[in-house]
């Protein structure tokens, strides 16, 4: 979702020319060039990626669950590959500006109801994590707090987030309510959907808003460092679906809750603080849940 929506951004834009790579050539949105290649197998050619004014990695193995990516893989997609890129760029000379992602996930198991984790808090958290993929982003996300090189290098850690996209079916949770209440809005009759309890708390941004952010960061030239994107909504997953079915008309049943365990249910919190990176910018997002699926 991410590096698609990124792509889909800068593409088309004057005097910006966009390079991708990845395993498979972009299908339903469009690039300048691709270049096909495994990160894992194969090491770039860094002294032409060192051409380019900005590189970003927005890979993320292990984010949606239910791919069940093996847990080698996120380390070497999540840690090894990024690393790998940060140095080979440093050698290369490159003058640019390098940006990657964390996650909030990276706070671990808490009780803090309410607490917003400030960048450090995120990323040197001695708080157990539930998943490898959580470990994964906090090792590299240690790593990145403490890179030094001559060109700029922004680490975004990110908060859950929602955009357009989620419209279209998926495993996620908003494209999979959204799923069954466009679904019953339109007398399909489906399966009742099943949720955990709902009872953890979240912090939500639109995916648009997310990228304004990253490009104004970019062309405000601010320092190099690690960034929460805050803002948005703070709100439990039961909220959040009730909110959804409020939007569709659709009666949400209590029996709908309680069905099924998630991973990282043993998290109570999830809420960054962005207030570094808004005294930076003057700015960062601040749309709701109806503005964007407002129908």
């Amino acid at each position: 979702m991410l590096s698609v929506a990124l792509t889909k951004f800068f593409y088309g834009r004057p005097d910006t020319e966009v390079l991708v790579y990845g395993l498979d050539a972009p299908q339903g949105y469009g690039c300048d060039r691709f270049k096909a290649v495994n990160l894992v197998t194969e090491t770039l050619d860094y002294q032409e990626l060192a051409k380019s004014d900005v590189v970003i990695y927005a890979s993320g193995a292990g984010v949606q669950a239910a791919l069940k990516t093996p847990s080698l893989l996120m380390y070497q997609l999540n840690v090894s590959a990024p690393i790998a890129i940060t140095l080979g760029l440093k050698k290369a000379g490159f003058k640019g500006t390098y940006i990657s992602f964390g996650s909030y996930m990276e706070i671990g198991v808490n009780d803090e109801e309410g607490k917003a984790f400030n960048e450090d808090e995120v990323v040197c958290s001695n708080l157990p994590v539930t998943n490898d993929y959580a470990l994964s982003k906090r090792l590299y996300g240690r790593y990145m707090r403490d890179f030094k090189a001559d060109y700029t290098a922004f680490h975004f850690i990110l908060p859950n987030m929602f955009s357009e996209d989620d419209l279209k079916p998926g495993t996620r949770l908003v494209p999979y309510t959204l799923q069954y209440l466009q679904d019953y809005s339109a007398g399909k009759n489906p399966a009742e959907p099943k949720f955990s309890a709902g009872t953890q708390t979240r912090q939500f941004i639109t995916l648009e808003e997310m990228i304004m952010t990253v490009d104004k960061a970019i062309n405000a030239c601010i320092p190099s460092g690690l960034y929460c994107v805050g803002g948005g909504e703070y709100l439990s997953i039961r909220n959040l679906i009730e909110r959804l079915f409020a939007i569709y008309g659709v009666p949400c049943k209590e029996a709908y809750f309680g069905q099924s365990v998630r991973r990282d249910g043993d998290i109570k919190s999830l809420r960054i603080d962005g207030s570094k990176l808004f005294k930076a910018l003057g700015y960062q997002p601040d749309k709701t849940i109806e503005d964007i699926f407002k129908r």
